[in-house]
């Protein structure tokens, strides 16, 4: 009867016991309890620190400030206005991409290129009546057909960056040229829709070509070019030297514009550029002789500036 007894009264115990120990686990959300006070201790020796709950830690590290199955990242780019045309406007955000967008603004194609372009030019390339894209930037020459297509055959990717490109018409019949110089001193030719044009013997002088320009003076034209060590080429349609110039700038890294005041020869026509203060000043072909420039002068150089900087022609 007392063993019986003792036996009853030791399981109502642990009863009671494990009753307790289930409620204060619900009330404390059912966390262990902690047998550490509110201060925590920290290895090697440091000032112990208040323990944090792991959901305030989170939102204070800002891990718990977006919303459930949203990214906490979230990458914005803005376009901004690279060319005009009479039928629409072309822009370019800060991943690269390319919209062409008609006069209200809806979106009729759009392209990634692989940086800022440098060239944007918009004619009949094929003659059909059409007026195609032709896109530059520095790695890629690409032509589209007017719906934003890539036409075949029409994508010049050199083996070195492109540093500067011209579209040449010599006669104003529609043929153009297209012109990369690139930055080993070398400048491709390249026509119709992309083939490269036959007979060009062009040699590099292995500095980066800076600047592209087709000038006409008198009954001759010639192609102008600058590169970064400052040497002045006057070239024949086929690439090779027509004429000797005494023009010759001061060193330049990077991007160069440079503007013309052609004359009824090319001896005594100009080019504006800047020295390395900064100073807008002009040269004869014939002499070299820098000079200061005149205010009409400077605003052809603006000009020039201006143009080089949006990529648009």
């Amino acid at each position: 009867m007392n063993a019986g007894g003792s036996r009853y009264w030791m399981a109502l115990g642990l009863s009671l016991l494990f009753a307790l120990g289930a409620t204060y686990w619900f009330l404390n959300g059912g966390q262990q309890p902690t047998l550490e006070s509110e201060w925590t201790k920290e290895a090697d020796g440091a000032e112990p620190g208040p323990v944090v709950p792991a959901a305030q830690e989170e939102s204070d590290n800002g891990l718990a400030d977006s919303e459930p199955g949203t990214d906490a990242d979230v990458t914005f780019s803005f376009a901004q206005e690279v060319a005009r045309f009479e039928g629409g406007v072309l822009e370019q955000d800060d991943l690269h991409r390319l919209f062409y967008k008609d006069t209200e603004g809806n979106t009729r194609w759009e392209l990634s290129m692989e940086g800022p372009v440098m060239g944007v030019h918009h004619f009949d390339a094929n003659g059909d009546g059409d007026k195609e894209f032709l896109l530059i930037d520095q790695e890629h020459m690409l032509g589209l057909d007017p719906g934003g297509r890539p036409i075949p055959g029409f994508s010049i990717r050199p083996t070195s960056a492109i540093t500067a490109q011209a579209v040449v018409d010599y006669d104003g019949d529609g043929n153009e040229r297209y012109l990369l110089g690139l930055a080993d001193g070398r400048m491709l030719n390249h026509r119709n829709l992309g083939e490269s044009t036959p007979g060009w013997r062009h040699t590099s002088k292995g500095s980066p070509i800076q600047s592209i320009a087709h000038l006409r003076a008198g009954r001759k034209d010639f192609i102008c070019t600058v590169d970064e060590s400052g040497v002045v080429m006057l070239l024949k349609r086929n690439g090779q030297r027509r004429v000797r110039t005494a023009v010759q700038l001061q060193p330049q890294k990077g991007e160069r514009a440079v503007a013309f005041e052609v004359k009824s020869d090319i001896g005594s026509s100009l080019l504006i550029s800047r020295n390395s203060e900064g100073v807008a000043e002009t040269r004869r072909f014939d002499n070299g002789v820098p000079l200061p420039a005149s205010e009409a002068e400077r605003q052809l150089l603006e000009a020039a500036e201006s143009r080089s900087g949006s990529g648009v022609y």
